[in-house]
């Protein structure tokens, strides 16, 4: 169990805290040069991101917290899709390092990880529904705008 920890965190530096930039507390990983790279990199990222999801349902973390952990996986592929600011965006929001810290806390803190998760995982999917919505009645009145325009 331990080597398994010590494998996730491990993953979770390479692909989002790597490296600092220069001159800034930024911390980059493989996960953003990968995101660089189109249609593939998106593949491998979430490759290593059912990794981390299929190690913690080994580690027997509780359903609340791999809920948790595809709503992270979600909410960075959403910000991968935009061109350019998701690749930006996506150095930001560090997905693996956030769901490698989860399966490490639910793992040495068995009760104690599901009891906040709950509350947590419902207001970041309803942050990314408003996000989404937003998103989707933003382009309908700009598509809205541009054919009264025409």
């Amino acid at each position: 169990m331990e080597a398994e920890l010590v494998i996730l965190r491990g993953i979770a530096k390479v692909m989002d805290e790597a490296v600092t930039v220069p001159n800034t507390n930024v911390k980059v990983g493989l996960d953003a040069l990968l995101g660089l790279i189109p249609g593939v990199g998106d593949i491998g990222s979430a490759a290593v991101g059912a990794y981390i999801l299929r190690a913690a349902a080994r580690l027997n973390v509780p359903t609340v917290i791999i809920a948790r952990m595809l709503m992270n996986l979600l909410i960075d592929a959403a910000l991968g899709i935009v061109p350019f600011i998701g690749d930006f965006l996506d150095v930001l929001y560090k997905a693996n390092a956030k769901n490698a810290r989860l399966v490490v806390e639910a793992v040495e803190n068995r009760g104690a990880a599901t009891r906040g998760s709950w509350l947590k995982l419902i207001g970041a999917f309803t942050v990314f529904a408003l996000i989404v919505g937003g998103g989707i009645v933003g382009t309908v009145f700009a598509l809205k705008a541009l054919w009264n325009a025409l």
